[in-house]
């Protein structure tokens, strides 16, 4: 692996672990479960999504139920 790919790996690796909202990720199905408890959250969720994880999709849900799919 080339010094530059490594770079950038590295890099969004980093990105990826400075979200600044509880989430869980699932790398199979390329989705961001996201906890979301207001509508002003839900209003910035998109462009948070488009800086760390622009090719997931979002998905919202409760701190409960992220709760249980980390289990």
């Amino acid at each position: 692996m080339n010094l530059i790919l490594k770079l950038r790996t590295k890099h969004l690796l980093m990105k990826k672990t400075k979200f600044p909202i509880p989430h869980y990720i699932i790398e199979d199905k390329k989705e961001v479960w996201i906890v979301c408890n207001s509508s002003i959250t839900a209003k910035g969720i998109p462009t948070l999504m488009k800086q760390y994880f622009p090719d997931y999709t979002p998905c919202l849900c409760s701190q409960d139920y992220l709760e249980t799919m980390t289990k």
